[in-house]
């Protein structure tokens, strides 16, 4: 199975000589990130952090990765990562947020890359930190459980999250620093896109295996996707036209047309071994990122310790970067980072 796809990534080589970067990914099992050259498939560093990195946010300017440490079982995290990609292999700075802000999860930078959005799963809340000091600049309380991943709308005015517990979407008015609105969803909501202008809000019900299409400005859901495993992670273009989701329940990604709201084409992704001559087993895909250029999607593969990548137009995996156990979050930059 595992040949394969690289027979498959071999062929496409020619199709996928244009696409370059950097990919950041957080390997939950590792307890690491792995920094990885996009046009060479070689790893520029390995930065070990605390117990169970989870998602990953990459700058405005393609300079700086956040993590977030969010803890395994036993050991509950709740500090953030922040790593310099001008500088790879030097010593990180580490965020403490403080007892009362365990587990934090999703992230995003706000404009201008001097603050970073955190959930505070724990505390259901979530946090503008400033990164210059360090400092929690705001909290604001969702009041739900669970608040778990973040999203953003291009103009940086508007942010959403899902909160897996309590079944909803909180609607976040950045600019004021206060909870919008609350919309209920559905059971064990979790993956979370967004449309760049905030219109459209796309949840994951990981039970219902559905993704929920939700009126931005209301949290009317609008559409149903339905057919999923579990749709995981959830990632849109920048021009708004396509959504890649993944589906470690069904061992799929799949790209939608986000105009109909329906899929366009469906990737199955083959079992393979994590190591060579190791047993082969489904690969989970997971975490996802898309490139600026909208024209690649970057999925972790979180059994395997590979990261996918996956030609939109064409539908098609045309190459595996190597990355740590665990592979969960992932984030792409087009700045090309050198040891």
């Amino acid at each position: 199975m595992l040949s394969a796809i690289l027979i498959c990534a071999v062929a496409a080589r020619a199709m996928t000589a244009a696409v370059t970067g950097t990919i950041v990914a957080s390997n939950m099992n590792a307890h690491s990130v792995s920094i990885v050259d996009v046009a060479t498939a070689t790893t520029i560093a390995t930065i070990q952090t605390g117990d169970g990195p989870h998602e990953v946010a990459i700058s405005h300017d393609g300079k700086r990765a956040a993590v977030s440490i969010y803890g395994v079982s036993g050991s509950v995290g709740s500090s953030l990562v922040l790593i310099d990609l001008t500088a790879p292999t030097a010593t990180p700075r580490i965020i403490e947020l403080g007892a009362g802000n365990q587990r934090p999860h999703g992230m995003a930078f706000l404009p201008g890359d001097s603050a970073l959005l955190v959930t505070g799963e724990r505390a259901q809340r979530l946090l503008v930190v400033n990164l210059s000091n360090g400092a929690i600049d705001s909290s604001m309380v969702t009041g739900q459980a669970t608040t778990h991943m973040v999203a953003l709308s291009r103009d940086g005015t508007r942010a959403f999250t899902t909160n897996i517990t309590a079944m909803s979407v909180s609607a976040v008015d950045v600019t004021s620093r206060r909870i919008r609105a609350t919309f209920p969803v559905g059971a064990r909501i979790e993956g979370l896109g967004i449309t760049p202008d905030g219109r459209e809000v796309w949840a994951g019900g990981n039970d219902s295996h559905t993704v929920y299409v939700l009126n931005g400005e209301t949290g009317e859901v609008a559409h149903k996707i339905e057919g999923f495993g579990m749709p995981y992670r959830i990632g849109i273009t920048p021009d708004a036209k396509t959504a890649v989701v993944s589906d470690p329940g069904d061992e799929k990604i799949h790209i939608v047309d986000v105009a109909t709201h329906r899929v366009r084409s469906v990737i199955p992704v083959a079992a393979m071994s994590a190591s060579e001559g190791g047993a082969v087993v489904n690969a989970s895909p997971q975490g996802v990122t898309i490139s600026r250029d909208g024209k690649t999607a970057f999925v972790t593969l979180k059994a395997v310790a590979r990261v996918a990548v996956v030609d939109i137009a064409t539908a098609t995996i045309t190459a595996m970067l190597p990355v740590g156990a665990g592979s969960d979050g992932v984030g792409y930059t087009p700045f090309v980072v050198k040891r």
